[in-house]
Order: structure tokens, then sequence, then C-alpha cells
């Protein structure tokens, strides 16, 4: 119940700031016909002619099982702003799926962007993923596990994303998640956590995290921060100071800029 209040209260502030309400792009279906469940991105283009860089934009409350593509609508426009064309999609919840539903739909994301660049105008070698939460730890996934064939992926945003789901082996929603009737298997925790796939040759990381976030504690981007730097990623980590979790989403601003710049290194 705290999460669906929570996620109301998001929705007011978007709707009172202008932020992240509604509008401003073009939907569309991106799972494939037979998909267990039809699942939507809005597009939002930059102006100009040519192909242009593009990212996969990643909602959080994976809990929730709602879509929540309207939240990151202000991120979305800024990145079209800032000439990167944008698709930011939902993906499965909760209520009726686990993992790796989440991750799946995520790849089919990435392949419908992949399929349909002539006509959007979308170079797939210059490609990224930005999210935030669960939102950001299905990219980063996305990203580094391949087990499915190479993402293409070049550049990974993850705000406030949990790396480590060992931490959570007896939360409910580990339980949910992982499709478990008492605490999950430390194998498959360990399976379904992005430190699992950090090694050499992953794509670069830029990473922000409220300093005072409980719900997804600082301490997985400290984890993956040493992952990467063990590996020889390049990485960048910006701290939100004094937010935690939702606070910490609505005080990026400035850690979405520095993370575009980030991408804008690789990317452009």
């Amino acid at each position: 119940m705290m999460g669906f209040v929570r996620f109301f209260l998001m929705g007011l502030v978007c709707v009172v700031l202008n932020g992240c309400g509604l509008g401003g792009g073009r939907e569309v279906v991106y799972t494939p016909a037979g998909w267990p469940e039809e699942v939507k991105g809005t597009i939002f283009k930059p102006e100009g002619d040519g192909k242009k860089p593009a990212v996969l934009l990643l909602h959080g409350g994976i809990k929730l099982g709602v879509d929540g593509r309207w939240v990151m609508n202000g991120t979305a426009r800024r990145l079209a702003e800032r000439g990167y064309y944008v698709m930011n999609v939902t993906y499965r919840g909760l209520n009726e799926w686990g993992y790796p539903s989440q991750l799946e739909d995520v790849r089919a994301a990435l392949a419908w962007m992949k399929e349909n660049r002539e006509r959007e105008g979308i170079d797939v070698n210059r490609l990224a993923v930005f999210g935030y939460s669960a939102g950001g730890y299905l990219g980063a996934l996305a990203a580094m596990d391949e087990r499915k064939g190479e993402s293409g992926v070049k550049v990974v945003v993850a705000g406030a994303a949990p790396s480590d789901l060992t931490v959570y082996k007896y939360g409910d929603l580990m339980r949910r998640y992982l499709g478990e009737n008492g605490a999950p298997e430390m194998g498959r925790l360990i399976e379904a956590s992005t430190l699992r796939y950090v090694r050499r040759g992953v794509p670069p990381v830029f990473m922000y995290h409220g300093t005072r976030d409980e719900l997804v504690r600082p301490g997985h981007t400290m984890k993956m921060a040493d992952a990467l730097r063990y590996h020889g990623v390049p990485y960048e980590v910006f701290w939100i100071e004094g937010k935690g979790h939702v606070e910490g989403f609505f005080a990026s601003g400035e850690a979405v800029e520095r993370a575009i710049d980030f991408m804008d290194g690789y990317l452009k």
C-alpha cells in the first residue's frame, strides 16, 4: 500500500511541476506478435535530419506492476532536446510475471529499435539504456548479460539501481520476482544480479544515487563501482546528497544532465 501511495504522489508532483506528465510522444507496441502480453513504448524524436544516437528509457516500480512511462517523460524530453532519439518503455510487472519476463521485454524493446532503425532514423551503433531503480537494473542487466546474443548497448545509465539481489534473499519481492515459494536459492539470486555479469568489455556506466536511500541502499552502487573498477570498465558515480529513493528521483536534475554529458562522450 505504501508503494502505491508513493507512486500516486510521484504522479501528482509530476503534474504540478509539469515535469513528467502525459503527452509529447508517439505510442508504439514494441513486443512482437505472439508475445505473452502486449507491451508499449513512447517515442520522442529530436529535431534535425539523419540518424540519431538512441536511448531506451526505463521507469522504476517493478513491484507495483503498473505502466510508469509518464514518470520518465520529463527525462525523455530532455534527452530529445539534447539530440537523442528516445524510446520510453514500460514492461510486465510482478502482479503476473516474474524473472526473466521483464528482462525479455527490455531485450524485445532493443530488438524493435534495431529492426526499425531505418524508418525511425536510429543509429544502432550509438545506443544507450537509461533507467531509474528497477529500470536501471533491467537496463544494465540487458546490456551486460548477453546470453541471448549481443545487446549492442554502448552506454548504461543507472539511477538508484539494485545490483546485488542476494541482499534481498528473505524479502517478499524476491520470492515474487524469482517465482519461489520460500527464500530463493542463492544461485538464482546471483544469476539475476547485474554484478554477476560485470567483466572487461561491458559498456561504460554512469550511476547516480541518493545518499540516504533506504529502499535501494547506496551499497548497490558502491559494489557496482568496485566491480567496474576491478575490470577496467569506465564509470562515473554522482551522489545526490541527503536524498532517499523517491526524493532522489525528483532531485536528479543535475544527475541527469551529468549522465547525458557522460553519454555524449561515447555516443557523439
